[in-house]
C-alpha cells in the first residue's frame, strides 16, 4: 500500500508535489479533518469569534509556560465536536484496511477546541491587534491548484477553501443562482437603452420574422386603406 502511494505521488505534477510536502493531507486536508469554512461572511465572523473564544478556554486550563503566544491567529473555520487528530487520523486510514474489527474510539468533545494548523486557503484574524492578514496562497493560485488537483482525483486531499468544487455546490444550494445588480439595494450597471437594447434587439427579430405575413395583410386591407397597426407619421405629429 505505500509503495502504491509513493508510485501515485510521483506521478502528479512538480507544484502538486511540493504543495502537500509543505501542507501534508492529514493535516490540513478536510478528509482527514474534518473541517468545514462558512458560506457568508457573517457566519465566517461568527465562526472566528467562536474559535478565538474556543482557543483562549484550552490555554487557560494549561500551564502558563506552555500557552501560545499573545499574538495567537485564528481562523473562520467550523470544527466537527467529534474530530480526532490528524495523527489519529492517518493511523485509522492506514489500519483500516487490516483491522475492521476494532471498533473506533470516539473523541471527546474538548478535542473540538485544539489548536488546527494555519489553513493556507484562509485569511488569518491577529485577535491581539484585531487585524487580518490574507491568505498565504491566494485566490489564482488556490484555483490553478484546484484545477491540478481535478485532473487527478485528488482535490480532495486540498485544504478547505472559497475555490474548492465541494465549497461553491454548498454556497449555490445555500444562496442560489444570483446575478450582480438585481438584488434588493443593489445598482445595475450601464444606461438604460444599454440595458433595453436585447430587447430592442428581440422585437426587432420577431418583426423581420413576420415581415411577409405583414406585407400579405397590408395589402388585403387595401394598400393601407384603414390600416391602424402602426401609425404613420403625420398622425404622430398631429
Amino acid at each position: 500500500m505505500a509503495a502504491t502511494a509513493t508510485r501515485t505521488a510521483n506521478a502528479l505534477p512538480t507544484r502538486l508535489q511540493d504543495f502537500f510536502a509543505r501542507y501534508p493531507p492529514q493535516l490540513y486536508s478536510a478528509k482527514f479533518t474534518g473541517i468545514k469554512i462558512p458560506l457568508t461572511r457573517r457566519d465566517a465572523k461568527e465562526a472566528a469569534v467562536v474559535r478565538s473564544a474556543q482557543l483562549e478556554e484550552a490555554q487557560a486550563s494549561i500551564p502558563q509556560e506552555m500557552r501560545l503566544s499573545r499574538s495567537m491567529l485564528a481562523q473562520p473555520i467550523l470544527v466537527p465536536s467529534t474530530t480526532s487528530s490528524p495523527s489519529e487520523a492517518l493511523l485509522s486510514t492506514e489500519s483500516g484496511a487490516e483491522d475492521t474489527s476494532t471498533p473506533t474510539p470516539t473523541t471527546p468533545p474538548s478535542q473540538s477546541r485544539r489548536k488546527f494548523p494555519s489553513n493556507p486557503f484562509l485569511p488569518r484574524k491577529n485577535f491581539s491587534t484585531g487585524g487580518w492578514a490574507g491568505p498565504k496562497i491566494g485566490l489564482r493560485r488556490q484555483a490553478e491548484l484546484v484545477k491540478l488537483a481535478q485532473q487527478y482525483n485528488i482535490e480532495e486531499l486540498l485544504p478547505p477553501g472559497k475555490k474548492s468544487t465541494a465549497f461553491k455546490e454548498e454556497r449555490l444550494l445555500e444562496r442560489g443562482l444570483r446575478i450582480k445588480g438585481t438584488g434588493e439595494g443593489q445598482k445595475v450597471k450601464g444606461h438604460k437603452w444599454e440595458r433595453r437594447m436585447p430587447v430592442t434587439l428581440d422585437k426587432r427579430r420577431k418583426a423581420m420574422e413576420n415581415m411577409p405575413q405583414l406585407i400579405r395583410e397590408w395589402k388585403q386591407k387595401g394598400h393601407g386603406r384603414g390600416w391602424s397597426k402602426y401609425p404613420s407619421s403625420k398622425a404622430s405629429k398631429n
